[in-house]
């Protein structure tokens, strides 16, 4: 009798650490106290990357139209003319600067240029004028495609502005580590036909 008493005795404390770890898995299970906490806390970092992503895509598309904006802004003014002094079109090319408010303005880049069809699908620049950018050569032919619709032909011409903005996202060491690049270019071509005459004349 002695035995199983003894086997019982020494059995004790192990009944009584299941019975307590028992109890205490039960309470954890029924405590909800730090569920939500430990749950926003997993959620938090996603919310905030999907946060500063949809409001960096925001910044880009807006800024992404005010460049469409400025290329065209200076087209149709160009376009408007039959004839423009070098100093009136580097006043019109400065203006555009206003259109990118609120965003920094030193990133534009922007040119403009009349274009002549000097042969079916050969056009040649007569003129150009730039902003922190280089011109294009006059009598070469455009360092840019143009549409094949719009040089078929031949002894017209064309007004042609481009402009382009290296934009820098508030986080560019992530978009550099995904991309290899810390900005985003962005650009636009506008072509417009002289409206006043056949073409403008500028800068002598």
């Amino acid at each position: 009798m002695s035995s199983p008493k003894r086997q019982e005795r020494q059995q004790e404390p192990q009944r009584i650490v299941r019975k307590a770890a028992a109890r205490i898995a039960s309470g954890l299970m029924r405590d909800r106290r730090g569920v939500a906490a430990v749950e926003f806390a997993l959620v938090l970092p996603f919310m905030l990357a999907l946060f500063l992503g949809v409001t960096e895509l925001n910044s880009a598309l807006t800024l992404d139209r005010k460049v469409s904006q400025a290329a065209s802004s200076i087209a149709d003014l160009v376009a408007q003319a039959d004839k423009l002094k070098s100093s009136e079109v580097n006043d019109l090319l400065k203006l555009s600067r206003a259109v990118l408010d609120p965003y920094p303005e030193a990133p534009l880049k922007v040119v403009v240029a009349s274009v002549w069809m000097k042969e079916v699908n050969q056009p040649r620049v007569v003129w150009s004028r730039a902003m922190n950018t280089a011109q294009w050569g006059a009598n070469s032919a455009p360092p840019i495609d143009l549409p094949e619709e719009l040089t078929r032909q031949k002894d017209t011409y064309l007004i042609v502005a481009r402009a382009e903005y290296e934009h820098r996202p508030t986080f560019a060491a992530v978009l550099k580590d995904v991309f290899n690049s810390a900005t985003i270019t962005l650009s636009d071509t506008y072509y417009m036909r002289p409206r006043v005459s056949t073409s403008v004349e500028c800068c002598n």
